[in-house]
């Protein structure tokens, strides 16, 4: 293998033909927090047709190098100039596995639609393109199956799909093969070769084991202290490749200067002990060296304030061991008021009264806990961080935060002054006590959602809306219908308090029954409610179980 001359820029022009698609000059790139740079006056240039091999050591830049030449990481200097459409399958892949594989790869053209197409369904013209590739890379009879369904070969197709369907001059790999045995590597290096020859793309490759891919390169571009080195494939050294013992690392290291092959550089190894893989976001050394300890004094910190304010919650209530005394005997005796004395009290006791009003609570529960959703979901998505401005986000949480202030029977008392009286109250008062903590766990979950694939598509070219709806919203589904699901049953136990102040539901009835000391009668009542919390909670855990089941697939 030859290096090139100084000027790897120059070098590349002289030694391939062909015309340049792709050129990098002096680029650097710095994370926040990082003592070092990632990239540091690294320049190359990537030609029409060309197939590249970018090696170096674990964690040593090779998918930050990528992410600047694709355009998706901000440089701190110099520039890459693209002539044409560059796109970049991860090694994460980052699709959208509640999507149909169709779906995936014609997301691959959201920049060429406008802003508000592709939200339901695409337009004809781009699913009979996007079925075409499929079809060139085996897939058509996949086309209508959920990612989730699809085994990891299968799933990278599907990313190369995605990324070429934009017909890009420069298609970009990260360690396509880390995941892949040798047979189905060979099978993806033979794909990539006969749609390279179709589409005549540029292809760079980091490669996880070359050893796998020996003779299938024009050039090797090795990463090392922030740098890039570009060398020249001979045949005798592919062929050399394929029996060099020590595996990736050391055929990386052949490719470093003598003086660096003993360890890893110091740069490199602070990418790889402080790198996010997910993220790329780099920390500090400093900072995280003395993590643990911090960590636990920390802790030790909050045990003790804990214990301090329960200390200080006590004497302050004047709690005393005197303050218990009698409790337990008082318990007994209650517990032996409400149970039935005999058979015939049992079966006396108003169930067809209690039935319907607990109808009447399920009633109020449903229409309050959809009025709360439909309120819920609007507000939520521009208190979101990952979706909304700051200053958007700031203002709806403030007004969210004053909603959850306002406990349910305040809200009741303010509807039944509204309009009197009576179930209507009850479903107005449920559902504004719903939206303050529905937005709460809507926005939570669409944070915490899986944020790659939104940021795979939005550098595709996806609005905002596109990405929410094909990305964020799919990713956030299952904990979505999760919140709804416990705010409904705790909705039913809300409604059941609400007719205290006469807003309706089995609530006022119980407080009739406890009002006369009629205990058996309310004990029936209580009952009544707990079986239908039983339930739904069942219904909720099923519920969650399969999502997460299908998620995981």
């Amino acid at each position: 293998m030859d290096k090139f001359s100084d000027n790897p820029l120059e070098s590349s022009r002289k030694e391939t033909s062909g015309t340049v698609v792709l050129s990098a000059s002096r680029i650097g790139v710095k994370y926040p927090g990082c003592k070092s740079c990632s990239l540091d006056k690294a320049s190359l240039s990537l030609f029409e047709g060309e197939r590249v091999a970018i090696v170096g050591p674990s964690g040593g830049g090779k998918t930050t190098l990528l992410r600047a030449l694709e355009g998706s990481l901000p440089l701190d200097s110099g520039q890459v100039l693209r002539h044409g459409p560059v796109a970049l399958v991860y090694q994460d892949l980052r699709l959208v596995s509640e999507r149909t594989c169709l779906d995936n790869v014609c997301s691959g053209l959201f920049g060429e639609l406008p802003f508000y197409k592709g939200l339901w369904s695409f337009p004809r013209e781009v699913r009979m393109r996007c079925e075409d590739l499929l079809e060139d890379l085996g897939l058509s009879r996949l086309a209508h199956r959920p990612v989730s369904q699809l085994s990891g070969g299968q799933k990278q197709r599907v990313a190369i799909a995605r990324a070429l369907i934009s017909r890009p001059r420069v298609l970009l790999a990260d360690e396509p093969f880390a995941a892949l045995d040798r047979a189905n590597a060979r099978r993806t290096l033979h794909l990539l070769e006969t749609l390279q020859a179709k589409y005549r793309f540029a292809l760079a490759v980091s490669v996880h084991d070359p050893m796998m891919a020996s003779g299938f390169f024009n050039r090797v571009i090795a990463v090392h202290d922030a740098t890039v080195e570009e060398y020249r494939v001979s045949a005798d050294s592919a062929a050399s490749w394929t029996h060099t013992p020590g595996g990736v690392d050391h055929f990386a290291a052949e490719f470093l200067p003598p003086e660096k092959r003993k360890q890893p550089s110091q740069s490199t190894a602070a990418d790889k002990s402080n790198t996010d893989p997910v993220s790329g976001s780099t920390q500090d050394r400093s900072v995280t060296e003395h993590s643990p300890i911090l960590a636990k004094v920390m802790a030790g910190l909050i045990i003790a304030g804990i214990l301090a304010a329960l200390a200080w919650s006590a004497m302050s209530l004047e709690l005393k061991g005197a303050s218990f005394a009698g409790a337990g005997s008082g318990i007994v005796r209650f517990l032996g008021d409400i149970v039935p004395s005999s058979w015939a009290e049992l079966v006396a006791l108003p169930w067809a009264t209690l039935s319907a009003s607990l109808l009447q609570t399920i009633q109020m529960a449903l229409l309050g806990t959809a009025i709360g959703i439909l309120l819920s979901f609007p507000l939520a998505i521009p208190a979101s961080r990952n979706v909304a401005p700051r200053p958007v986000q700031g203002t709806m949480r403030l007004l969210l935060n004053a909603i959850r202030t306002v406990p349910s029977i305040f809200w009741a008392l303010l509807f039944v002054s509204f309009v009197g009286l009576g179930p209507v109250a009850g479903v107005f008062a449920l559902a504004f006590y719903s939206c303050g903590y529905l937005t709460k766990f809507f926005y939570e979950a669409l944070e915490d959602a899986d944020h790659r694939p939104a940021m795979a598509l939005k550098s595709l070219g996806a609005s905002p809306l596109q990405t929410f709806v094909w990305a964020t919203f799919p990713a956030a589904r299952p904990a979505l219908i999760g919140a709804c699901l416990f705010v409904f049953e705790y909705n039913i136990r809300s409604a059941s308090v609400l007719g205290v102040v006469g807003a309706g539901g089995i609530g006022q009835d119980l407080m009739y029954y406890i009002e006369w000391r009629e205990f058996p009668k309310a004990a029936a009542g209580l009952l009544m409610i707990l079986s239908v919390v039983v339930v739904l909670d069942g219904i909720s855990h099923w519920w969650r179980r399969r999502m997460t089941v299908s998620h995981r697939q």
